[in-house]
């Protein structure tokens, strides 16, 4: 059985349903077959919203009766969903990798084989009359009357004045609701004011607190109860149930009388402020615009001597960063595996960059930041190092906050690009002290011991921070520490001379984010913070480019499958073709797998070798890793990381909605 033989006929179908909908006065949410049919194929079309937003979108589509099929038709990715006879199927390329019913229509499954996980993540429909607090705004965003949303869940209408509500304390009085009778699936928004409302609305007389809670009873018994906490429910937004109406409560898009919605990026600081940080002053909340312009034969010698010395050497340009205007600011080459076939043939605007405000005028500054770089990227939209450096921070590691730009050069057309901080003298003092130094590892070295002459080491560390407070003293002793100490004196005495703990963190993390370009991989990646202080070295995570397994060239992820054939998306499986982990995903703990952290073949790195050849060590990075995997993916941390950084890179309008989508799923896999 198929919905209908073709695209075109299907698109006829679908004007004729909304046309004869329109014309008879309905709405274009058509009932089809049965009431419970209806409810099950929308509570089905809603998760699958939520589930797979890269593939279903716009979410809330309308459903429409279509020869007896309930069908949504999603236009921002050009899918369809139906539903006939308790069967799902599909239409559109989401679906090309589904078995075929006939007329490219794709069989994905029985509507009964996705109850479990609909209902696990609060969409199940509940038998018989049930009646749930959908949402709540404490404070309007115009100052306007409190109010509070109900949800018709059950397959049963229900007559809201059986029903009792109250706020705050239990000692309240029971409020009854109005003689209204709500249909399945339906909303009510009754206002909490002891003014007056129009004609044809419904109120109740208390007001909503910053602190407070919604109970709702039938016959004195307790049926739900909506309970937020300061802050949880400021102004110009609600609290409620999401994502579906059986779901526990968070800080939501107020939507009267419609389905919930999640705080976009643009609310999402309220939510995950303390999550996502800034570049100096800009907040990585949001999309900055930076537009630089510069000589073309400056450009032009400055490839050139790169070509031929590898020296990196600066260029005067003006920078225009959100509307301000920057004159004489240096700007250079910026990585070194990221330039390799570099030429003149390249678009400058997708070079990487650091960007120096100061370089040619003392003093000078954006708001207090001397420089940042424009990092190089594998992927379109650099996503994955985003979700990485956040995650890194929220493990305890000192890292670095990023930003999406829109970047330009010379009046060419913007393209995505994300910049992050530069580790240097104010980054040091923000996440150590000014009393330090700190070193970064080059690609051309190791942490070999190579004698104790300072210039051994030219071409395998730089100093970058805190030259006034010590010279490179500190760490040749630490390097030969490493190398030259027998077993017993290292055991004994590294935990003197490093930062175990964070260390350890730091290794953890480097499977836990399929990052094979480490302090053990190819680019040799790591800063050294040497603390004056402590006399006591720590590990800093440095470029997470290739984070979650991406490789040089990858440029971007495949096109997107379907639902996996008898079973839906969300149980551990993802769709064909979604790319994401290796096979049998990252490594839930244990020993290092040869080839050290983030499984890098043929790692060397002396002190991670040595670190995990101890077994004591070794077990400690193992309860790491699954302490942070508990804390970080399975706590769904990670997951809203994700979500955000997809909503501030959709705001750009730069990148195109299937290699959002596509770049997305290779990376959420691994939260799952």
């Amino acid at each position: 059985m198929k919905i209908i033989n073709s695209r075109c006929g299907l698109n006829m179908a679908i004007r004729s349903a909304v046309l004869v909908a329109i014309t008879a006065g309905l709405p274009a949410a058509v009932l089809a077959q049965s009431a419970e049919d209806s409810l099950r194929a929308n509570a089905l079309f809603n998760w699958a919203e939520y589930a797979y937003p890269q593939i279903f979108y716009p979410a809330g589509a309308d459903t429409m009766l279509i020869r007896d099929y309930m069908v949504r038709h999603y236009s921002g990715s050009d899918n369809y969903l139906g539903v006939n006879a308790g069967t799902l199927y599909g239409y559109g390329p989401a679906f090309s990798q589904m078995p075929d019913a006939g007329g490219d229509i794709r069989y994905v499954g029985k509507v009964a084989e996705f109850n479990d996980i609909v209902s696990n993540d609060g969409f199940g429909i509940s038998n018989g009359k049930a009646l749930r607090i959908s949402e709540a705004v404490a404070k309007d965003a115009d100052g306007g009357a409190d109010w509070f949303e109900l949800y018709a869940s059950g397959l049963e209408p229900v007559l809201l004045s059986d029903y009792q509500v109250r706020d705050g304390a239990d000692d309240r009085e029971l409020i009854t609701l109005p003689a209204v009778t709500l249909n399945p699936g339906e909303y009510l928004v009754i206002w909490a004011t002891e003014d007056e409302v129009p004609v044809g609305q419904y109120s109740v007389p208390f007001k909503l607190g910053a602190n407070d809670r919604m109970q709702l009873y039938l016959a004195g018994e307790l049926l739900d109860d909506l309970d937020w906490d300061d802050g949880e429910a400021p102004q110009g937004y609600s609290f409620g149930r999401y994502p579906g109406p059986q779901s526990a409560g968070q800080l939501l898009v107020p939507t009267p009388g419609s389905m919930n919605k999640a705080v976009p990026a643009e609310g999402a600081g309220i939510v995950l402020a303390s999550k996502l940080g800034a570049v100096g002053t800009m907040s990585s909340l949001e999309m900055h615009e930076v537009s630089v312009n510069f000589s073309e034969s400056d450009y032009v010698a400055m490839i050139n001597n790169y070509l031929s010395s590898s020296e990196k050497t600066w260029i005067e340009a003006n920078v225009e960063i959100d509307g301000t205007l920057y004159t004489q600011v240096g700007m250079r080459l910026k990585g070194n595996s990221s330039l390799r076939g570099i030429s003149l043939n390249d678009d400058p605007a997708t070079t990487p960059w650091l960007i120096k405000f100061d370089k040619f005028i003392d003093g000078q500054d954006h708001n207090g930041l001397e420089e940042f770089v424009i990092r190089s990227n594998t992927s379109v939209t650099a996503i994955n190092e985003a979700v990485a450096l956040d995650l890194l921070q929220l493990a305890g590691l000192p890292s670095q906050d990023a930003i999406e730009t829109s970047f330009s050069i010379n009046g060419g057309a913007a393209v995505l690009r994300l910049a992050i901080e530069h580790p240097d003298d104010e980054w040091m003092k923000k996440n150590f002290s000014s009393t330090g130094a700190l070193y970064k590892a080059e690609s051309t070295g190791d942490y070999s011991y190579r004698g104790e002459d300072p210039l051994a080491y030219d071409d395998v560390f730089d100093q970058e921070a805190g030259k006034d407070n010590a010279d490179m003293s500190p760490l040749i002793d630490f390097l030969k520490f490493i190398n030259d100490a027998d077993d017993a004196a290292f055991k004994a005495e590294l935990g003197a001379r490093l930062d175990v703990d964070s260390f350890t963190i730091y290794l953890a993390m480097q499977e836990l984010l399929d990052n094979f370009d480490d302090i053990d991989g190819p680019g040799n990646n790591s800063y050294l913070y040497y603390s004056t202080e402590d006399d006591q070295f720590t590990i800093v995570p440095w470029d997470y480019n290739l984070a979650f397994g991406q490789q040089n060239g990858d440029g971007g992820a495949p096109g997107i499958g379907g639902f996996p054939a008898g079973g839906a998306p969300g149980n551990g499986a993802q769709p064909p073709g979604a790319g994401g982990p290796p096979a049998g995903g990252p490594p839930a703990g244990g020993a290092f797998p040869p080839g050290g952290p983030g499984g890098n073949p043929g790692g060397s790195n002396i002190l991670a070798q040595r670190f995990l050849a101890d077994a004591d060590w070794n077990a400690l990075y193992s309860a790491k890793q699954t302490e942070l995997r508990n804390s970080l993916y399975a706590s769904d941390e990670a997951s809203g990381l994700l979500l955000l950084w997809e909503q501030i890179v959709r705001s750009s309008g730069l990148v195109d909605e299937a290699v959002l989508a596509s770049e997305v799923l290779l990376i959420s896999p691994y939260f799952e």
